[in-house]
């Protein structure tokens, strides 16, 4: 029985050692996580506006063209030539 409760102890010393480190490591894991997950919503806020932004250019781009095409409109420093043609 003497020989049997310092085994005892041991076991137990080693169990809560285990346990409060495993504890430790889920907490680091939960800060690891709560950080990431701030990264990732920055990085889709951050693709939302890029995605705006290629609309908008997409918009500027389709707006220009009509602009040339459609109404005759041009760049300061362009010269519009018309063709006529010959009868």
């Amino acid at each position: 029985m003497l020989i049997l409760a310092p085994l005892l102890i041991t076991a137990l010393v080693i169990c809560v050692y285990n346990f409060i480190s495993i504890q430790v490591e889920i907490s680091q894991k939960k800060e690891e996580l709560a950080k990431l997950t701030a990264q990732v919503t920055e990085v889709e806020n951050d693709n939302k506006m890029l995605g705006r932004y290629s609309e908008d250019s997409y918009k500027v781009e389709y707006i220009e063209t009509i602009a040339r095409d459609k109404l005759g409109y041009a760049k300061p420093e362009e010269r519009i030539y018309y063709i006529v043609p010959a009868d």
